[in-house]
Protein backbone atom coordinates (compact mmCIF):
# COMPACT_ATOMS: atom_id res chain seq x y z
CA UNK A 1 0.00 0.00 0.00
CA UNK A 2 1.49 3.63 -0.73
CA UNK A 3 0.79 6.42 1.63
CA UNK A 4 2.25 9.20 -0.13
CA UNK A 5 -1.57 11.10 0.10
CA UNK A 6 -0.83 11.35 3.72
CA UNK A 7 2.66 12.42 3.19
CA UNK A 8 2.57 16.57 2.93
CA UNK A 9 6.42 16.95 2.36
CA UNK A 10 6.83 16.32 -1.19
CA UNK A 11 9.48 15.73 -3.84
CA UNK A 12 12.89 16.73 -1.34
CA UNK A 13 15.77 14.59 -0.48
CA UNK A 14 16.24 13.53 2.98
CA UNK A 15 19.00 12.21 4.70
CA UNK A 16 18.62 10.45 8.14
CA UNK A 17 21.67 9.80 10.58
CA UNK A 18 20.18 7.51 12.74
CA UNK A 19 20.87 5.98 15.86
CA UNK A 20 18.97 3.09 15.44
CA UNK A 21 19.91 0.50 12.46
CA UNK A 22 17.04 -0.17 9.56
CA UNK A 23 17.55 -3.90 10.16
CA UNK A 24 16.76 -5.53 13.80
CA UNK A 25 14.75 -7.73 15.63
CA UNK A 26 12.26 -4.97 17.37
CA UNK A 27 10.03 -2.45 16.11
CA UNK A 28 11.67 1.06 15.91
CA UNK A 29 9.91 4.62 15.47
CA UNK A 30 12.51 5.93 13.17
CA UNK A 31 12.24 3.50 10.44
CA UNK A 32 8.43 3.87 10.42
CA UNK A 33 8.52 7.69 10.63
CA UNK A 34 11.57 8.32 8.08
CA UNK A 35 10.41 5.69 6.07
CA UNK A 36 7.31 6.33 5.15
CA UNK A 37 8.61 9.79 3.97
CA UNK A 38 10.05 8.03 1.17
CA UNK A 39 6.17 7.56 -0.10
CA UNK A 40 6.86 10.54 -1.55
CA UNK A 41 10.48 11.78 -1.28
CA UNK A 42 14.28 10.51 -1.79
CA UNK A 43 15.61 9.39 1.39
CA UNK A 44 19.12 7.91 2.49
CA UNK A 45 19.23 6.02 5.77
CA UNK A 46 22.79 6.47 7.51
CA UNK A 47 22.85 3.56 10.05
CA UNK A 48 24.83 3.83 13.10
CA UNK A 49 28.69 2.56 11.85
CA UNK A 50 29.78 -0.32 13.24
CA UNK A 51 32.90 -0.20 15.23
CA UNK A 52 36.17 -1.55 14.18
CA UNK A 53 36.45 -4.50 16.45
CA UNK A 54 32.97 -5.35 15.85
CA UNK A 55 33.27 -5.21 12.15
CA UNK A 56 36.98 -7.22 12.11
CA UNK A 57 35.31 -10.04 14.72
CA UNK A 58 31.92 -10.03 12.25
CA UNK A 59 31.20 -12.75 10.13
CA UNK A 60 28.11 -11.44 7.95
CA UNK A 61 25.26 -8.59 7.63
CA UNK A 62 26.23 -5.32 8.81
CA UNK A 63 29.79 -6.00 9.48
CA UNK A 64 30.26 -7.48 6.12
CA UNK A 65 28.70 -4.12 4.60
CA UNK A 66 31.04 -1.79 6.88
CA UNK A 67 34.21 -3.29 5.24
CA UNK A 68 33.53 -3.01 2.10
CA UNK A 69 32.62 -6.83 1.16
CA UNK A 70 29.19 -6.48 0.55
CA UNK A 71 27.68 -3.21 -0.93
CA UNK A 72 27.58 -0.23 1.64
CA UNK A 73 24.30 1.60 0.11
CA UNK A 74 21.50 -1.05 -0.45
CA UNK A 75 17.94 0.21 -2.23
CA UNK A 76 15.16 -1.68 0.15
CA UNK A 77 11.16 -1.30 0.24
CA UNK A 78 9.74 1.15 3.19
CA UNK A 79 6.38 1.14 5.01
CA UNK A 80 3.81 2.42 3.41
CA UNK A 81 5.15 2.28 0.06
CA UNK A 82 8.07 3.33 -1.50
CA UNK A 83 12.04 2.44 -1.18
CA UNK A 84 14.71 4.00 1.20
CA UNK A 85 18.42 3.68 0.58
CA UNK A 86 20.03 2.30 3.29
CA UNK A 87 23.89 3.46 4.09
CA UNK A 88 26.22 0.92 6.16
CA UNK A 89 29.48 3.89 6.43
CA UNK A 90 32.83 2.31 6.85
CA UNK A 91 33.78 1.20 10.62
CA UNK A 92 35.17 3.31 13.23
CA UNK A 93 36.50 3.83 16.27
CA UNK A 94 35.09 3.16 19.78
CA UNK A 95 34.67 6.08 21.74
CA UNK A 96 31.71 6.31 23.67
CA UNK A 97 33.39 4.89 26.67
CA UNK A 98 36.28 7.45 27.46
CA UNK A 99 34.86 10.08 30.00
CA UNK A 100 34.21 13.81 28.64
CA UNK A 101 37.40 15.54 27.37
CA UNK A 102 39.49 16.03 24.38
CA UNK A 103 39.96 12.82 23.25
CA UNK A 104 36.45 11.81 23.03
CA UNK A 105 35.94 14.86 21.19
CA UNK A 106 38.79 14.22 18.75
CA UNK A 107 38.04 10.27 17.89
CA UNK A 108 34.16 11.21 18.01
CA UNK A 109 34.82 14.07 15.20
CA UNK A 110 37.06 11.87 13.65
CA UNK A 111 34.21 9.07 13.43
CA UNK A 112 31.97 12.16 12.19
CA UNK A 113 34.23 12.96 9.69
CA UNK A 114 34.49 8.80 8.30
CA UNK A 115 30.39 9.10 8.20
CA UNK A 116 30.02 12.25 6.57
CA UNK A 117 32.58 11.24 3.51
CA UNK A 118 30.24 8.10 3.09
CA UNK A 119 27.20 10.14 3.73
CA UNK A 120 28.69 12.59 0.74
CA UNK A 121 29.79 9.80 -1.72
CA UNK A 122 26.14 8.26 -1.32
CA UNK A 123 24.42 11.84 -1.86
CA UNK A 124 26.55 11.95 -5.18
CA UNK A 125 26.20 8.50 -6.64
CA UNK A 126 22.42 9.37 -5.93
CA UNK A 127 21.69 12.61 -7.09
CA UNK A 128 20.92 14.07 -3.79
CA UNK A 129 21.48 17.67 -3.37
CA UNK A 130 20.33 19.97 -0.21
CA UNK A 131 18.59 17.76 1.88
CA UNK A 132 16.64 17.96 4.77
CA UNK A 133 18.73 16.46 7.44
CA UNK A 134 17.04 14.49 10.17
CA UNK A 135 19.04 13.49 13.28
CA UNK A 136 17.34 10.20 15.22
CA UNK A 137 18.87 10.25 18.80
CA UNK A 138 22.39 10.51 17.09
CA UNK A 139 23.78 14.32 18.38
CA UNK A 140 26.88 12.26 17.90
CA UNK A 141 27.31 12.78 14.32
CA UNK A 142 25.16 15.37 13.65
CA UNK A 143 26.52 18.00 15.59
CA UNK A 144 29.56 17.43 13.84
CA UNK A 145 28.41 17.54 10.52
CA UNK A 146 26.16 20.50 10.97
CA UNK A 147 26.90 22.05 7.80
CA UNK A 148 28.53 19.73 6.32
CA UNK A 149 25.87 17.77 3.89
CA UNK A 150 24.41 21.39 2.38
CA UNK A 151 21.22 20.69 4.23
CA UNK A 152 18.68 23.63 3.99
CA UNK A 153 16.71 22.37 7.45
CA UNK A 154 17.76 20.64 10.35
CA UNK A 155 15.46 18.48 12.06
CA UNK A 156 16.06 16.50 15.41
CA UNK A 157 13.99 13.29 16.53
CA UNK A 158 14.04 12.19 20.11
CA UNK A 159 12.39 9.38 21.55
CA UNK A 160 13.91 9.14 24.94
CA UNK A 161 15.28 10.65 27.75
CA UNK A 162 19.66 11.13 26.36
CA UNK A 163 20.81 12.59 29.73
CA UNK A 164 18.87 9.87 32.22
CA UNK A 165 20.58 6.96 29.68
CA UNK A 166 23.59 5.72 31.45
CA UNK A 167 25.26 4.11 28.62
CA UNK A 168 25.29 7.60 26.99
CA UNK A 169 24.25 10.40 28.88
CA UNK A 170 27.49 11.53 29.94
CA UNK A 171 28.40 12.71 26.12
CA UNK A 172 24.98 12.69 24.83
CA UNK A 173 23.20 15.14 27.05
CA UNK A 174 25.66 17.94 25.53
CA UNK A 175 25.53 16.87 22.29
CA UNK A 176 22.13 16.79 21.91
CA UNK A 177 22.00 20.35 23.47
CA UNK A 178 24.35 21.85 21.39
CA UNK A 179 22.87 20.40 18.35
CA UNK A 180 19.22 21.99 19.07
CA UNK A 181 20.37 25.09 19.36
CA UNK A 182 21.18 24.80 15.44
CA UNK A 183 18.28 23.23 14.48
CA UNK A 184 15.20 24.61 12.64
CA UNK A 185 12.86 21.74 14.51
CA UNK A 186 13.30 19.20 17.12
CA UNK A 187 10.25 16.40 17.47
CA UNK A 188 9.64 14.37 20.07
CA UNK A 189 7.72 11.00 20.83
CA UNK A 190 6.18 12.33 24.38
CA UNK A 191 4.77 15.20 25.81
CA UNK A 192 7.50 14.76 28.31
CA UNK A 193 10.22 15.18 26.31
CA UNK A 194 8.74 18.21 23.91
CA UNK A 195 7.93 20.26 27.16
CA UNK A 196 11.91 19.50 28.21
CA UNK A 197 13.11 20.52 25.04
CA UNK A 198 10.82 23.62 24.36
CA UNK A 199 12.94 26.81 24.12
CA UNK A 200 16.73 24.97 23.17
CA UNK A 201 15.08 25.46 19.37
CA UNK A 202 13.02 27.50 17.60
CA UNK A 203 9.71 25.30 17.17
CA UNK A 204 9.74 21.76 18.87
CA UNK A 205 6.45 19.26 18.34
CA UNK A 206 5.21 15.97 19.23
CA UNK A 207 4.24 13.15 17.68
CA UNK A 208 3.70 10.13 19.44
CA UNK A 209 4.66 6.66 18.86
CA UNK A 210 2.18 4.96 16.46
CA UNK A 211 1.05 1.23 15.62
CA UNK A 212 1.41 -1.25 12.30
CA UNK A 213 -2.09 -1.77 12.70
CA UNK A 214 -2.76 -4.37 10.20
CA UNK A 215 -0.58 -6.12 11.73
CA UNK A 216 -1.24 -6.25 15.22
CA UNK A 217 -4.40 -6.35 14.90
CA UNK A 218 -4.08 -9.79 13.32
CA UNK A 219 -4.25 -11.33 16.99
CA UNK A 220 -7.70 -9.45 17.63
CA UNK A 221 -10.44 -11.95 18.56
CA UNK A 222 -7.83 -15.27 18.33
CA UNK A 223 -6.50 -16.82 21.27
CA UNK A 224 -3.89 -19.68 20.73
CA UNK A 225 -1.38 -21.16 23.31
CA UNK A 226 -2.05 -22.73 26.96
CA UNK A 227 -5.64 -22.59 28.44
CA UNK A 228 -5.78 -20.47 31.50
CA UNK A 229 -5.07 -16.91 32.17
CA UNK A 230 -2.15 -15.73 30.32
CA UNK A 231 -0.32 -11.96 30.94
CA UNK A 232 2.64 -10.89 28.31
CA UNK A 233 4.96 -8.43 27.85
CA UNK A 234 6.17 -7.63 24.23
CA UNK A 235 9.22 -5.61 24.11
CA UNK A 236 13.31 -5.06 25.84
CA UNK A 237 14.05 -6.44 28.62
CA UNK A 238 16.15 -3.92 30.06
CA UNK A 239 16.40 -1.26 32.67
CA UNK A 240 12.81 0.20 32.40
CA UNK A 241 11.02 -3.12 33.61
CA UNK A 242 10.35 -3.86 36.75
CA UNK A 243 11.67 -7.05 37.74
CA UNK A 244 10.78 -6.87 41.21
CA UNK A 245 6.75 -6.50 40.54
CA UNK A 246 7.08 -9.32 38.01
CA UNK A 247 8.55 -11.48 40.63
CA UNK A 248 6.14 -10.64 43.09
CA UNK A 249 3.62 -11.02 40.87
CA UNK A 250 4.58 -14.64 39.71
CA UNK A 251 4.84 -15.63 43.21
CA UNK A 252 1.71 -13.96 44.20
CA UNK A 253 -0.34 -15.49 41.30
CA UNK A 254 0.75 -19.20 39.94
CA UNK A 255 -2.19 -19.49 38.05
CA UNK A 256 -0.90 -16.47 36.05
CA UNK A 257 1.26 -17.44 33.23
CA UNK A 258 3.73 -14.72 32.10
CA UNK A 259 5.07 -14.32 28.96
CA UNK A 260 7.96 -12.26 28.24
CA UNK A 261 8.79 -11.94 24.27
CA UNK A 262 11.83 -9.18 23.33
CA UNK A 263 15.34 -8.89 23.93
CA UNK A 264 16.74 -9.77 27.16
CA UNK A 265 19.33 -6.99 28.31
CA UNK A 266 19.28 -7.42 31.98
CA UNK A 267 20.52 -11.35 31.79
CA UNK A 268 20.77 -11.52 35.56
CA UNK A 269 17.05 -10.25 36.51
CA UNK A 270 15.50 -11.87 33.83
CA UNK A 271 17.64 -15.20 34.29
CA UNK A 272 16.38 -14.89 38.12
CA UNK A 273 12.40 -14.11 36.65
CA UNK A 274 12.35 -17.00 34.78
CA UNK A 275 13.35 -19.65 37.41
CA UNK A 276 9.12 -19.59 37.89
CA UNK A 277 6.93 -22.28 37.04
CA UNK A 278 4.91 -19.63 35.50
CA UNK A 279 7.65 -17.32 33.59
CA UNK A 280 8.45 -18.13 30.09
CA UNK A 281 11.09 -15.75 28.61
CA UNK A 282 10.69 -16.14 24.67
CA UNK A 283 13.70 -13.47 23.57
CA UNK A 284 13.86 -11.57 20.70
CA UNK A 285 11.37 -12.36 17.65
CA UNK A 286 11.23 -10.53 14.13
CA UNK A 287 8.10 -8.10 14.34
CA UNK A 288 6.17 -9.56 11.91
CA UNK A 289 5.93 -12.68 13.90
CA UNK A 290 4.54 -10.26 17.30
CA UNK A 291 1.14 -11.03 16.35
CA UNK A 292 1.22 -14.29 16.98
CA UNK A 293 2.85 -14.08 20.00
CA UNK A 294 0.51 -11.31 21.18
CA UNK A 295 -2.84 -14.17 20.64
CA UNK A 296 -1.36 -16.16 23.26
CA UNK A 297 -1.78 -13.62 25.98
CA UNK A 298 -5.15 -12.62 27.43
CA UNK A 299 -3.50 -9.02 28.57
CA UNK A 300 -0.69 -6.59 28.01
CA UNK A 301 1.52 -4.97 30.33
CA UNK A 302 3.75 -2.29 30.67
CA UNK A 303 5.70 -2.95 33.69
CA UNK A 304 7.86 0.09 33.93
CA UNK A 305 9.72 1.50 36.79
CA UNK A 306 8.89 5.06 37.39
CA UNK A 307 12.28 7.04 37.28
CA UNK A 308 12.74 9.80 35.15
CA UNK A 309 13.86 8.23 32.08
CA UNK A 310 10.41 6.32 32.09
CA UNK A 311 8.51 9.58 32.56
CA UNK A 312 9.33 10.34 28.86
CA UNK A 313 8.18 7.74 27.27
CA UNK A 314 5.27 6.95 25.19
CA UNK A 315 5.54 2.95 25.01
CA UNK A 316 5.18 1.57 21.35
CA UNK A 317 3.17 -1.52 23.04
CA UNK A 318 0.70 0.28 24.55
CA UNK A 319 -1.04 1.13 20.52
CA UNK A 320 0.06 -2.79 19.87
CA UNK A 321 -1.67 -4.52 22.43
CA UNK A 322 -4.97 -2.83 22.05
CA UNK A 323 -4.80 -3.53 17.96
CA UNK A 324 -5.43 -7.36 18.53
CA UNK A 325 -7.71 -5.69 21.39
CA UNK A 326 -5.99 -6.85 24.15
CA UNK A 327 -6.99 -4.98 27.40
CA UNK A 328 -3.70 -3.07 29.34
CA UNK A 329 -1.99 -3.09 32.68
CA UNK A 330 0.68 -0.54 33.39
CA UNK A 331 2.32 0.96 36.09
CA UNK A 332 2.05 4.78 36.50
CA UNK A 333 5.41 5.78 35.05
CA UNK A 334 4.49 8.22 32.74
CA UNK A 335 1.54 10.68 32.31
CA UNK A 336 -0.50 9.28 28.62
CA UNK A 337 -3.39 11.21 28.38
CA UNK A 338 -6.22 9.86 26.18
CA UNK A 339 -6.14 5.97 27.68
CA UNK A 340 -8.04 5.82 30.37
CA UNK A 341 -10.92 3.87 29.31
CA UNK A 342 -8.84 1.48 27.24
CA UNK A 343 -6.30 0.81 29.91
CA UNK A 344 -5.87 0.60 33.00
CA UNK A 345 -3.21 2.04 35.46
CA UNK A 346 -2.03 0.18 39.01
CA UNK A 347 0.97 0.16 41.40
CA UNK A 348 2.37 -3.07 42.85
CA UNK A 349 1.74 -6.37 42.48
CA UNK A 350 -1.72 -6.81 44.29
CA UNK A 351 -3.04 -3.35 41.84
CA UNK A 352 -1.72 -5.60 38.74
CA UNK A 353 -3.43 -8.45 39.69
CA UNK A 354 -6.63 -6.92 40.47
CA UNK A 355 -6.49 -5.03 37.55
CA UNK A 356 -5.49 -8.17 35.63
CA UNK A 357 -8.74 -10.04 36.88
CA UNK A 358 -11.21 -6.87 36.37
CA UNK A 359 -9.99 -6.25 32.51
CA UNK A 360 -10.07 -9.38 31.23
CA UNK A 361 -13.90 -9.80 32.58
CA UNK A 362 -14.95 -7.18 29.92
CA UNK A 363 -16.49 -8.07 26.95
CA UNK A 364 -16.87 -7.84 23.29
CA UNK A 365 -17.53 -4.22 23.60
CA UNK A 366 -14.68 -3.53 25.44
CA UNK A 367 -12.51 -5.15 22.92
CA UNK A 368 -13.47 -2.96 19.94
CA UNK A 369 -13.45 0.35 21.69
CA UNK A 370 -9.47 -0.87 22.22
CA UNK A 371 -9.03 -1.74 18.96
CA UNK A 372 -10.59 1.53 17.49
CA UNK A 373 -8.68 3.65 19.55
CA UNK A 374 -5.46 1.73 18.34
CA UNK A 375 -6.80 2.57 14.56
CA UNK A 376 -6.88 6.20 14.91
CA UNK A 377 -2.98 5.97 16.15
CA UNK A 378 -1.37 4.14 13.18
CA UNK A 379 1.78 4.80 11.91
CA UNK A 380 0.26 6.42 8.70
CA UNK A 381 -1.23 8.72 10.41
CA UNK A 382 1.65 9.49 12.47
CA UNK A 383 4.06 9.60 9.93
CA UNK A 384 1.14 12.22 8.46
CA UNK A 385 1.58 14.49 11.68
CA UNK A 386 5.69 14.42 11.12
CA UNK A 387 5.63 15.13 7.76
CA UNK A 388 3.41 18.61 8.19
CA UNK A 389 5.57 20.04 10.77
CA UNK A 390 8.69 19.38 8.35
CA UNK A 391 7.27 20.64 5.46
CA UNK A 392 6.04 24.34 7.47
CA UNK A 393 10.00 23.95 8.71
CA UNK A 394 11.03 24.16 4.92
CA UNK A 395 8.37 26.42 4.28
CA UNK A 396 9.66 28.93 6.46
CA UNK A 397 13.26 29.00 5.41
CA UNK A 398 12.39 29.34 1.60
Amino acid sequence: MNESRGIALSGHDIVCLSLPTWDGDYVKSTVHLVGRLAAANRVLFVDWPVSIPSALSGRRGAARRSLGLEPRLRRLPAPGGGDVHVLTPPPVLPANRLPPGGLHARLNAWNAAIVGRSVKRAMSRLGMTRPIVISAFNPYHALPLAGCLGERARVYYGYDAIEDLAWNGRHGAAMERSYLAQCDLVVTSSDDLRDRKKGLAPRTECVHNGVDFELFHRAAGQRTGDPGLCAGFIGSLDHRVDYDLLEELADRRPDLRLLLVGRVLETDRVARLATRQNVEVVGPVIPESLPGWLSRMDVGLIPFVCNGFTRGIYPLKLNEYLAGGRPVVMTPFAKIDGFEDVARTASGAEGFSTAIDEMTREGEAASEKRIDRARSNDWAQRAGQFSRFLAETVDSRS
